[in-house]
């Protein structure tokens, strides 16, 4: 089993990178990506946690907020180099639009007659293994749960931080055209996530608005997801298969671990579809792909030469050579 879509502290997760990476290496995964929201920040402790667990292999990622009107858009970059200048460039827009945003929704609650300070939510970040630089609205949430403006992270959501709620700030986002190039650049693999939260009128609409996003060089979509029904899965699947596209499973809790908010599970592969030994880099369509993620990937996702992948209803992949 491998997981291509997990968070951390470092952003809106519920554990930190080595406990992230300890839990996967527990449940026997093969390998995990770590994919942050808007941050890199959680890799250096994830990759050190994984150096002790020799079976599990850790791929690069990071989920990037995109504009779109009337909805959330987010892509994950799957197998990145971490390096590249057009994914650091990108992530230090919102990194800086994320610094600007959290003492306007600390300044709208105390608008709203709830005393709390920056230090508060800085102090609580730090305490998690996080910086000032990757403040979440989740850190904000556990600070009114601890000063006792509310008695669990999802009522402070409820009644002050999400969308529409009176505390709430719009985040800083880019186009998807340059989100799809920054991740492309850094030669990685471009995956829309959770298509529910589009918010899309109706079926018509979804496939136009995945084929703009193949036009700038999407790679996948997200078909299992917990905002997913069963109608909306077989969907996804069908239309990803239809148009080329991956199609990338997700399960809602690890095993024996209810707590977790986000999808942890993966795919299922076969066991020959990961290295042995080494790391080695694989070119795909002429893009290397960094690390583990370059045989996650190839492995997983329809790129225009490995369409003789077939999915039975997102979950086995079939029997396919994979040239290392």
């Amino acid at each position: 089993m491998i997981d291509l879509h997990t968070h951390t502290t470092a952003s809106d997760g519920s554990l930190t990178p080595a406990e992230l990476i300890a839990l996967a290496d527990r449940t026997n995964l093969a390998a995990i990506a770590v994919t942050d929201h808007d941050t890199l920040a959680g890799l250096a402790d994830a990759r050190a946690a994984a150096d002790d667990c020799p079976d599990l292999r850790l791929a690069v990622g990071v989920e990037v907020s995109a504009i779109f009107p009337g909805g959330t858009m987010h892509i994950l970059g799957l197998g990145i180099d971490e390096a590249a200048p057009s994914v650091n460039e990108l992530l230090g827009t919102l990194a800086q639009g994320r610094r600007e945003r959290n003492p306007k929704i600390v300044a709208k609650l105390n608008e709203l007659g709830l005393a709390i300070e920056m230090n508060d939510v800085v102090a609580i970040a730090a305490e998690q293994g996080g910086t000032a630089e990757i403040i979440s609205r989740n850190h904000i949430a556990e600070a009114l749960v601890r000063l006792g403006h509310v008695a669990k992270r999802q009522d402070a959501f409820d009644r002050y931080l999400a969308s529409g709620c009176p505390a709430y700030v719009d985040r800083t986002r880019l186009a998807p055209a340059d989100t799809l190039a920054a991740i492309h650049e850094a030669d990685g693999v471009a995956v829309l996530c959770h298509p529910p939260q589009l918010k899309y009128q109706n079926d018509a609409h979804l496939e136009t608005i995945v084929r703009e996003l193949m036009d700038h060089g999407l790679d996948g979509l997200e078909a299992y997801h917990s905002d997913c029904s069963d109608q909306q899965t077989r969907h996804y699947i069908d239309l990803a298969k239809r148009l080329g596209l991956a199609v990338v499973k997700l399960l809602e809790h690890l095993p024996g671990h209810q707590g977790l908010k986000r999808p942890l599970l993966g795919l299922l592969v076969p066991a020959s579809a990961l290295p042995v030994g080494q790391e080695k880099q694989l070119s795909v369509d002429g893009h290397p792909h960094h690390g583990v993620g370059a045989i996650v990937v190839v492995v997983v996702f329809f790129r225009k030469k490995l369409l003789p992948i077939d999915l039975q209803d997102g979950v086995e992949i079939a029997r396919h050579q994979v040239s290392l």
